[in-house]
């Protein structure tokens, strides 16, 4: 699924969409790509652990494609929890792999693990608690 296809899934448009596609997914597990670019807007020295905010897109994508119904109005992040930079790359280039496990879920919203790996080495992971509003 690439970033047209996206959009039809997320609230986020254009540059606000960190996500560059899906890889693979099912019920319980889903992977995307993201990259280094959508942290340009923070500046040279932004901190990876702003990516949480691709590993949250791409729960909020797996709740559109595992929900109720496919309509998503907002996806809001609930709790970012556990988040561990486990290196600080020096090259900050190539695609990221996101990949995110549900933990738990319920009407209010659901758990995921997720991880974020930079030229296959563990870059970030953490918890997310994510809220799901459907239009």
């Amino acid at each position: 699924m690439d970033r047209t296809e996206l959009h039809t899934l997320l609230p986020h448009q254009g540059n606000a969409l960190w996500l560059d596609c899906l890889l693979e997914h099912d019920a319980l597990r889903i992977q995307g790509l993201s990259a280094w670019q959508h942290l340009t807007a923070f500046g040279n020295d932004a901190s990876p652990c702003l990516l949480f905010e691709a590993a949250a897109q791409l729960c909020a994508a797996h709740g559109a494609l595992y929900g109720e119904d496919s309509a998503i109005e907002m996806a809001l992040v609930g709790k970012l929890s556990q988040l561990q930079l486990h290196h600080e790359p020096t090259e900050r280039s190539g695609a990221l792999l996101v990949a995110a496990t549900q933990e738990a879920l319920s009407p209010a919203g659901a758990l995921y693990a997720f991880s974020i790996h930079a030229n296959d080495h563990l870059l970030l992971d953490g918890k997310l608690l994510l809220v799901l509003v459907r239009a």
